[in-house]
């Protein structure tokens, strides 16, 4: 409560000190983004028609009683959500209701960006262009009000974490980055930034045990519920199993290998994304590289943006993270303003085969454009690292 209380307070003094022309843009901008939403609250994915139109039913039906059975692969932290707009409102149709946290969380997500924008920009519009820019890049408004997905969500909640660390916030940031991992397993792609601040002391050890902590009070109701205390333990290794395909239209490493070599690739692919992992882990760990808010965006795109990469069985929307944070990432580098057209257009071209049955441009020619970028935030990372190597520890 106290985190919510002081993010609110942050809000509303952000709110106070713009100027006319920055709160009209904000106000056209929340407004527009409303709408277009609206319009798009009708479509029917195939998600939908398959689960989300049956996980709806069942809890608006049953209650929160429908907490104490697996019925939906989550964890119980979005299921709650659909809960709440259940009870609040009733008579909404179901695809419409299962976008509306979704929605929400885009809203949220666009004003932690303005704040780290405003962070660097003291005065100027660029703050609220960036809010604008979340609220309209194409995956971000799809992703939510058109397939009615939830990786905002978890997605906000590392957008506020990355925020906290900013700020040198250490246990709201490990909080925020625990309530990511209580929506989905994929908040993951960020720890690679954690444990490099950890090991440079930026961070302490010790406020790991409230991620662990965070997904233990988001479990407690659904097993207050009636819900196996070992079934929402192990809820992450139940997803992990429950595919054997090495990619989901992910414009990733595995576009370029044959279809069913999943047996041959599967473990292989783990094992490189944690070499990789652990060896940019260690490279920037051993670099005397001031952990600067550019420095800390800059390592963050390239968290989310090289794991599901590398990593095999991810979706096309596992690069939502990416897209969010490579559009923050042209605001603290602008001659590198090129990256988030790169990234958030490869993603949309590769929701569109699933979407809309459109292949416009193959996978394995998406998934060049998604390593051009990630090797161009790369060359900047390490051209900061080799910068740095000479100067006096920060």
């Amino acid at each position: 409560m106290a985190l919510m209380r002081k993010t609110f307070s942050a809000w509303v003094d952000g709110v106070r000190k713009m100027n006319k022309a920055e709160l009209a843009i904000l106000v056209l901008g929340t407004l527009a983004g409303l709408c277009l939403r609206y319009f798009l609250r009708g479509f029917r994915s195939l998600d939908f028609i398959a689960n989300t139109d049956f996980w709806y039913t069942r809890i608006r039906d049953q209650g929160f009683a429908a907490m104490r059975s697996g019925f939906i692969q989550y964890t119980p932290t979005y299921p709650y959500l659909l809960y709440l707009v259940s009870v609040v409102f009733p008579g909404i149709d179901n695809v419409a209701a299962v976008k509306i946290p979704s929605v929400l969380a885009d809203f949220i997500c666009a004003w932690f960006i303005y704040r780290i924008v405003r962070m660097k920009y003291e005065t100027g519009l660029l703050p609220v262009l960036a809010f604008c820019a979340i609220l309209f890049a194409p995956t971000i408004v799809m992703n939510s009000s058109l397939w009615g997905q939830c990786d905002s969500l978890y997605t906000t909640a590392l957008v506020a974490c990355l925020y906290f660390l900013i700020l040198g916030r250490e246990k709201s940031a490990f909080i925020a980055f625990g309530v990511a991992l209580a929506f989905k397993l994929q908040a993951i792609f960020l720890a690679p930034l954690l444990v490099i601040l950890i090991l440079k002391k930026e961070l302490s050890w010790k406020g790991l045990i409230l991620v662990p902590l965070v997904y233990l009070v988001a479990i407690l109701p659904a097993w207050l519920a009636g819900r196996s205390l070992l079934d929402l333990l192990t809820l992450f290794a139940t997803q992990a199993d429950w595919s054997s395909s090495l990619s989901f239209n992910a414009p990733n490493l595995y576009a370029w290998l044959p279809a069913g070599s999943f047996s041959q690739f599967y473990l292989p692919g783990l094992v490189l994304s944690a070499i990789l992992c652990l060896a940019f882990i260690f490279i920037v760990y051993r670099s005397r590289m001031s952990m600067t808010p550019p420095m800390l965006i800059l390592l963050a795109l390239t968290s989310v943006l090289v794991l599901p990469f590398l990593l095999p069985k991810m979706h096309e929307r596992y690069f939502y993270p990416a897209d969010v944070l490579s559009i923050l990432f042209a605001f603290y580098y602008p001659g590198l303003f090129f990256i988030p057209l790169i990234v958030v257009s490869t993603s949309l071209l590769s929701y569109l085969p699933f979407l809309f049955n459109l292949e416009i441009i193959p996978f394995p020619i998406l998934a060049i454009f998604m390593l051009v970028s990630i090797l161009i935030v790369a060359r900047r990372l390490f051209s900061s690292l080799n910068l740095r190597k000479n100067a006096p520890p920060a």
